[in-house]
């Protein structure tokens, strides 16, 4: 499997040598996933908010402080199915959000600064959130938007990556990219996200963040080292880091420690 944050359809270096912008559009393009799992929240009501990357769209379940849901790069809604019900047994309100280009919201391609800018629309329509609890690119997407001003208690980041620039590096030398094949993809890429890839970093982000944060990682993660989410819990003031074992990049997510751990930090004192 290639790293999460190698997105979207790779193109064969062995047929023709790539063009910088074909490799940066592949780059933003996520794919669909094989088998669509649509998440229903139990009483749950669909919602479709307008922000500048496009028509979001939540489901919105219970009542109390808000929690709110977010996949990974490539994901759905329903990869963080099994951390609703407790929640709002807990007393909270879940919200589960399609990234832009994702599930049954707007667009094609995407981003992390993107979808940040999307997360934080959703946050100012919605009021402010208790707590978010992020998969993998989605806990990327989740520091850019606290960085901008997305008003929120607490931060759950599971299976984190840290710099968007090195895998989009690794991006371009599995397409077949010389250096400055790869400096010119990354000014593309740069120039279509409205943002420098070079500054989309968690470990650049978390000192400057005051949340309360868990980082969650599994040892034995092969899409996203855990060393990249000790790198940002090493510099996010106050930030805790909890390692588990044998438990892969996704299998986390279903995990009931995992998830207990998670819900037990978020409901700390709400």
């Amino acid at each position: 499997m290639m790293n999460i944050m190698q997105m979207g359809t790779m193109i064969d270096a062995n047929v023709v040598r790539p063009h910088p912008e074909q490799v940066a559009r592949a780059f933003l393009t996520p794919r669909r996933p094989a088998q669509r799992e649509p998440l229903t929240l139990e009483s749950g009501e669909a919602l479709r908010i307008a922000t500048p990357e496009g028509e979001v769209a939540l489901q919105r379940a219970g009542s109390g402080p808000a929690v709110l849901l977010l996949h990974g790069w490539e994901g759905q809604a329903s990869d963080l199915a099994a951390f609703a019900p407790p929640l709002l047994d807990a007393g909270f309100s879940v919200l589960a959000m399609d990234l832009p280009a994702h599930g049954d919201s707007a667009g094609r391609q995407t981003s992390i600064p993107q979808c940040a800018r999307a997360l934080r629309a959703v946050g100012e329509a919605i009021g402010p959130l208790h707590a978010v609890i992020a998969h993998s690119i989605g806990s990327a997407v989740l520091a850019e938007a606290l960085h901008a001003g997305l008003v929120a208690q607490r931060a759950v980041l599971v299976s984190a990556p840290a710099h968007y620039e090195r895998h989009a590096r690794s991006f371009a030398a599995a397409a077949g990219l010389d250096g400055e094949a790869t400096e010119a993809m990354l000014a593309s890429i740069s120039s279509a996200v409205g943002a420098d890839v070079r500054e989309i970093s968690l470990p650049r982000r978390a000192p400057q963040l005051r949340q309360r944060a868990l980082f969650i990682h599994s040892a034995d993660d092969r899409v996203v080292a855990i060393e990249e989410s000790l790198d940002s819990a090493s510099v996010w003031p106050g930030a805790r880091h909890m390692r588990v074992e044998g438990l892969g990049h996704r299998r986390l997510l279903g995990n009931p420690a995992v998830i207990a751990a998670a819900i037990d930090f978020v409901a700390i004192n709400h």
